[in-house]
């Protein structure tokens, strides 16, 4: 790696460490009961012939189970404690007669999304006390945090860098020549992006299958079957792996052909939006289920951001290798020339990107009290406001700096160049006989800070998917209502 790229990375991993180890602490888990039968607190003439608990989320019945114990933490249900086969947020438990007492419900499940919650709640027969319910479980690790933004980081640069490849063939304005001194490390780009997104995968596989068994990585062989053959997730990551392996069988074959096809390039782009799809299934979307509104919007979302997000990178990394050397401005010209219809693809993205997230945010926390009053709310604020600031940063990149590349004369007369330049053009531009130099400066440095905001905005969407939505936080607290004065 160079020593132009090496600063963005640097400082990036820096951030993105500093807010994943100050907030990996307050990840909880994401399945939370919602109400029981019998209700918190029920003072009963006679025992249930079962209990039941009912989630606010999709249940892995081979990681959940329920079970009755009394004042001396015995056991007294009759052992059949499981998911119910026709619903997967209901957990029940069937009981036989039992003697007055104070007797608790003891429930650990595991959610679509693979995270393990672990809580109890009390109920008598005849009177007596009892106590509150309670729900926990253990904190989101370093490493499944920095596993779940690698796969960030690889899955937008792998969709954008297909994108841009793709938006490179269908364009008429680079030479044949120039098009192949850009397609090379475009080619290299992808190959580091995969790899990256398999690696990721296989990381996650094994971080998933620890935190769901709730055990250690000695007992990995036991339990990884299990997790492939029985779980939700199991079977979206086979979907994945299959997928991973259609994208290397289709890199590999076209490294014979140069430029690649459009087909081949489109077939690489369908496989890696399906990989980005197996990500929305095993998040919280897929608590709802798997052929739901709440996946395909949050498909739609993730897609977006990864062409504009990793477009924006693959733009950058190309002006950076190709245009920052001196003697290179007609390469230069050529990229600011593809960078038109990369602006218009990227704006098409934004605002789906926005009316998605604004969707997915308006389904996990509900309304603004809890944007402040939960992690997950103010979580979601900082990321807001990170994107804020990259939008911020595109937008002086494409109506300053791309204008003023492509044609300095001409561009100095268009409104939006003339009001940023009175606003701060000395600062962005800097002083010197050599104008065009310090253009490319500026635009070289503003694109490493867009780097670094976006490699910070993705560390915070990875910690979002190990934080609870605010539904969650209200399902529990609508438990806590059910229990009787």
């Amino acid at each position: 790696m160079n020593n132009s790229l090496q600063w963005p990375w640097r400082s990036s991993a820096l951030l993105t460490a500093g807010l994943l180890l100050l907030m990996a602490a307050t990840a909880w888990g994401h399945a939370f009961p919602d109400h029981s039968e019998p209700r918190v607190g029920w003072a009963l003439l006679t025992a249930p012939p079962r209990v039941r608990l009912w989630f606010d989320g999709m249940l892995e019945p081979a990681f959940s189970t329920i079970m009755v114990v009394n004042a001396r933490h015995q056991q007294v249900d009759n052992g059949d404690g499981a998911v119910n086969p026709a619903d997967h947020t209901v957990l029940e438990a069937s009981l036989p007669p039992l003697s007055p007492g104070q007797y608790r419900i003891v429930w650990s499940v595991v959610a679509h999304d693979g995270h393990r919650t672990e809580g109890d709640l009390s109920f008598t027969i005849g009177p007596g006390s009892y106590d509150r319910p309670r729900a926990a479980s253990a904190p989101a690790t370093l490493p499944q945090l920095l596993t779940r933004w690698l796969n960030f980081i690889g899955l937008s640069m792998l969709i954008g860098t297909l994108a841009f490849r793709l938006l490179l063939v269908r364009s008429v304005v680079l030479p044949r020549q120039e098009f192949e001194t850009v397609e090379r490390p475009l080619r290299r780009l992808e190959a580091g992006s995969f790899v990256l997104v398999a690696l990721a995968s296989v990381g996650e596989l094994i971080l998933r299958t620890q935190m769901m068994s709730g055990g250690r990585l000695a007992e990995l062989n036991v339990t990884l079957p299990v997790v492939l053959l029985q779980t939700h997730f199991g079977a979206v990551w086979l979907v994945r792996l299959g997928f991973v392996g259609l994208l290397g069988l289709v890199w590999g074959l076209g490294r014979t052909t140069t430029p690649q096809s459009q087909r081949a390039i489109m077939l690489s782009l369908s496989a890696a939006t399906v990989i980005a799809l197996t990500t929305s299934l095993s998040g919280h979307a897929g608590d709802w289920g798997d052929l739901t509104m709440p996946v395909l919007i949050d498909w739609i979302h993730l897609v977006a951001v990864s062409i504009w997000i990793g477009g924006l990178f693959t733009f950058g990394f190309l002006f950076q290798r190709l245009a920052a050397p001196p003697g290179t401005e007609e390469e230069a010209r050529g990229l600011v020339t593809i960078g038109r219809p990369f602006s218009r693809m990227a704006a098409y993205c934004v605002f789906t990107l926005l009316v998605a997230g604004l969707f997915n945010a308006w389904l996990q926390v509900g309304s603004l009290q809890p944007l402040v009053t939960t992690s997950y709310g103010l979580t979601l604020l900082v990321k807001v406001f990170l994107v804020g600031l990259v939008l911020a940063l595109a937008a002086v990149n494409r109506y300053y700096f791309l204008p003023l590349l492509r044609d300095p004369d001409g561009a100095r007369t268009q409104l939006l160049v003339k009001t940023i330049g009175r606003l701060g053009g000395a600062w962005l531009v800097g002083a010197g006989r050599d104008q065009a130099a310090g253009i490319r400066r500026r635009l070289r440095q503003f694109m490493r800070l867009e780097w670094i905001l976006v490699i910070a905005a993705l560390a915070v969407a990875a910690l979002l998917t190990h934080l609870p939505p605010a539904r969650h936080i209200h399902a529990h607290q609508h438990l806590a209502q059910h229990t009787l004065p």
